[in-house]
C-alpha cells in the first residue's frame, strides 16, 4: 500500500483554545479523509470527532485484540463513526486475557466480558458449538 494513503493517527489533536492555530490541523483532517486506512487506539478514535470526520465515512472499522478491550472502550469507534454500511470486524480471542477491570463495581456490572466475548457466547449467531472452526 502507498504510505501516502496510510494514516497512522497518534499525534494529538489541538483543542479550540489551546493556543495558536496549527495549520497541521486543517491538513491532518485532510489527511485522513483522503487516506485508504487510518490507524488508531480506540480511545484515539474519538479524537477524531474533532476533526468532523463524519459516520460511515469508513467502509469498515478493525478492532485488532478485542477479546481485550472493555466493551465502551470498544464502542467508542463503532458508535461514533459507523452506520449501517460500515462493517465492523472484531479479531481476537475470546480464551485469551480479557479486559484488565480493576473496579469491583464494573466487574460486578459486567464489564469483566468483553464486547467480542459476548457475542461469541451468542451461539446462535455462529452456531452450534459442535460447528466452530476449531485450531488443529
Amino acid at each position: 500500500m502507498d504510505s501516502n494513503r496510510l494514516y497512522h493517527f497518534t499525534e494529538p489533536i489541538p483543542h479550540e483554545g489551546d493556543g495558536p492555530e496549527d495549520p497541521q490541523t486543517s491538513s491532518s483532517h485532510e489527511n485522513i479523509l483522503s487516506s485508504r486506512v487510518v490507524v488508531s487506539t480506540c480511545s484515539e478514535a474519538g479524537i477524531l470527532q474533532d476533526l468532523d470526520v463524519p459516520v460511515g465515512h469508513f467502509s469498515h472499522i478493525v478492532i485488532d485484540d478485542a477479546a481485550q478491550g472493555e466493551e465502551p472502550l470498544v464502542m467508542i469507534p463503532i458508535m461514533t463513526f459507523s452506520n449501517a454500511n460500515t462493517n465492523i470486524i472484531l479479531a481476537g480471542d475470546p480464551h485469551q486475557l480479557g479486559p484488565m477491570i480493576k473496579s469491583p463495581t464494573a466487574a460486578r456490572s459486567g464489564l469483566g466480558k468483553s464486547y467480542f466475548e459476548r457475542l461469541m457466547l451468542m451461539r446462535d449467531i455462529y452456531g452450534p458449538a459442535d460447528t466452530q472452526v476449531r485450531k488443529t
